[in-house]
């Protein structure tokens, strides 16, 4: 998940524009709750925000009670605010209020709606509010794009630079759990030195890191610090999390990016991903562009045909490890032999 909806929602606040009805949906609550906040401070006076401030739950709310609240003028303001939370449970009575009110806003009102994940009829409810209000969504980020999200909510939320080594830790020891990914982002800001947080001290802060991640394994890889993969690859194999199939698939996977950043540069491997269904690895382009540099076409032919051929082999029953091994040996006697 990028921080484009909170890009979006904050440029429309800094101009002040508070207008309408906002509808905030998606599986991620922190962000929807931060995003519900920030709409309420900016459009409500502090000194008469408790006399136009009406917060309702969809799952008990009474829908007169809801008609009322959204028809009522503000009072020693300018504006009046009704904050609807969790609209996927609205009931159908409730339902047929907030479509009605949506179709023809009152002036002066800010209308913010938030609502997690929903299907059938519920879902198409929601479908309806998203068509009538001006719509932002939040998605838990998928595994592979976490620490790109980790990278930048650090940037934009906390001021610091997390480096990419340090993020993979932070991803791959707490996983797609934004609660506490957001709170081990700001234990770290308290870390940073000369505005940087580094892998040294995501170590030291950070419950769970492994020794060795995936991530930082198969970069050693594709930057072809092969001695570097062979030490650590029985620390690797040790955690239940990982196979040798799995690590295969994901080595050629890298390579084969590496060979699209070796043709066309950054700019075409993101591209291709888009293409591809996987922007959420657009993150990374950069550096496997950086790590291309190090590869001749004929090369990472070479490699790739040496993976495929590991790969069967794994997958036939041969050892996992001694065939991983095998591989970063035959790999590392080609760059020799180059």
């Amino acid at each position: 998940m990028a921080l484009a909806p909170d890009r979006e929602l904050q440029r429309a606040l800094s101009h002040g524009d508070v207008d309408g009805a906002f509808f905030l949906f998606g599986d991620a609550p922190q962000q929807r709750d931060a995003a519900a906040r920030a709409i309420l401070d900016r459009a409500l006076e502090p000194s008469t925000r408790e006399f136009n401030l009406d917060r309702f739950r969809a799952d008990d709310v009474d829908p007169d009670t809801l008609a009322s609240a959204l028809h009522t003028p503000p009072m020693m303001g300018d504006r009046r605010v009704v904050l609807l939370t969790e609209a996927q449970e609205l009931g159908t009575a409730a339902a047929k209020v907030v479509e009605s009110v949506l179709a023809s806003l009152p002036a002066q009102l800010t209308f913010v709606i938030t609502a997690g994940p929903a299907s059938g009829k519920a879902g198409k409810t929601l479908k309806r509010i998203a068509g009538r209000c001006r719509s932002f969504e939040w998605r838990v980020p998928r595994e592979q794009a976490l620490p790109g999200w980790l990278m930048e909510q650090a940037r934009a939320r906390h001021g610091y630079e997390l480096s990419e080594r340090a993020a993979q830790a932070v991803a791959d020891a707490i996983g797609p759990q934004l609660g506490l990914l957001e709170s081990e982002l700001e234990k770290l800001s308290h870390a940073a030195e000369d505005g940087r947080v580094t892998l040294e001290a995501v170590r030291r802060l950070v419950p769970n890191v492994r020794p060795v991640n995936r991530w930082e394994w198969l970069d050693d890889v594709a930057a072809r610090r092969y001695d570097v993969a062979l030490a650590s690859l029985p620390t690797l194999l040790s955690d239940s999390r990982e196979s040798a199939v799995g690590l295969l698939a994901a080595m050629i996977d890298q390579h084969l990016c590496l060979g699209i950043a070796l043709e066309g540069g950054a700019g075409l491997l993101g591209r291709s991903l888009g293409e591809a269904g996987k922007s959420y690895l657009r993150w990374k382009a950069r550096v496997y562009e950086r790590q291309a540099r190090a590869w001749s076409s004929d090369e990472l032919d070479r490699a790739l045909q040496l993976m495929r051929d590991a790969d069967w082999r794994c997958k036939s029953g041969v050892g996992d490890r001694a065939v991983l091994e095998e591989l970063l040996l035959s790999l590392r006697l080609g760059e020799r032999a180059a």
